[in-house]
């Protein structure tokens, strides 16, 4: 018969102290350590459910926002059909601003994020007490960064006041029905790519929760693990009377 471990019988008297001993007069100091672990695993086991109920709540919401509109098009699209040439004319006017649009919107977004870097960047340089020099021009950059980011929304913003203008038709106008059905579903447009833009981007912050939530609960449980064969050291030192964690003293006198 091959030899017990020692490591493993310690492992096992300890987990079963835990359930024997509690609230006994006879119960080790080294059970709070215990307790204190389980405390560790709990809390981060719920933190991560949470963040987990997080991510599929997320998916949810971005699913149910994409059937409302798939649920709109359908009576959008009927519309735009029905009044096809009216909206054909007005939408090769509006082709090249639309263009544009999308540009600077790009732009803009490019902007934005090239100024959160530029600002961490700042922050990281000032904690590692670089050179001041360094910092004042990097600290100038920003100051530009913001003005461009700000003359970019400006032009964002009128050349969507634009848009809109041009895809308002007169009153009386033939085909307005259609028009307007048509300048929804290019608003329905702008509206998915910003709930995709932020549904990424929110996944991917729960994503890295999870990850680094799941490094917390395995060290956690490791911890509780070492808590757990502490324990059966403690148990096994004092030969705690108690049939049957008794019954693995002299198993590990074996295995020693």
């Amino acid at each position: 018969m091959a030899k017990e471990s020692y490591d493993d019988l310690i492992f096992q008297l300890g987990d079963l102290a835990r359930d024997r001993l509690p609230g006994k007069p006879n119960c080790p100091r080294s059970m709070d350590r215990v307790y204190k672990a389980e405390e560790a695993v709990v809390a981060r086991r719920d933190e991560l459910a949470a963040f987990e109920q997080e991510m599929n709540d997320e998916d949810a919401a971005y699913q149910a926002f994409l059937d409302e509109q798939e649920a709109e098009k359908v009576g959008l699209q009927a519309t735009v059909r029905k009044w096809k040439k009216a909206v054909d004319a007005i939408d090769g006017k509006v082709k090249d601003l639309r263009k544009t649009l999308a540009t600077k919107r790009a732009e803009l977004r490019y902007a934005a994020d090239g100024l959160i870097k530029l600002e961490a960047k700042i922050a990281d340089m000032e904690l590692t007490r670089q050179d001041v020099s360094r910092i004042d021009v990097a600290r100038t950059n920003l100051k530009k960064n913001r003005l461009t980011q700000m003359r970019l929304g400006r032009e964002v913003e009128d050349l969507d006041e634009r848009l809109s203008t041009a895809l308002t038709p007169e009153p009386g106008q033939p085909g307005s029905a259609g028009i307007l059905a048509h300048k929804r579903l290019l608003e329905m447009e702008d509206e998915a790519e910003v709930r995709l833009a932020e549904h990424e981007r929110r996944m991917a912050e729960v994503d890295q929760s999870i990850a680094t939530l799941e490094e917390q609960v395995k060290a956690a449980e490791d911890y509780l693990d070492q808590a757990l064969f502490l324990l059966g050291e403690d148990v096994y030192a004092q030969r705690i009377a108690d049939a049957q964690l008794a019954a693995f003293y002299p198993r590990l006198d074996r295995a020693q």
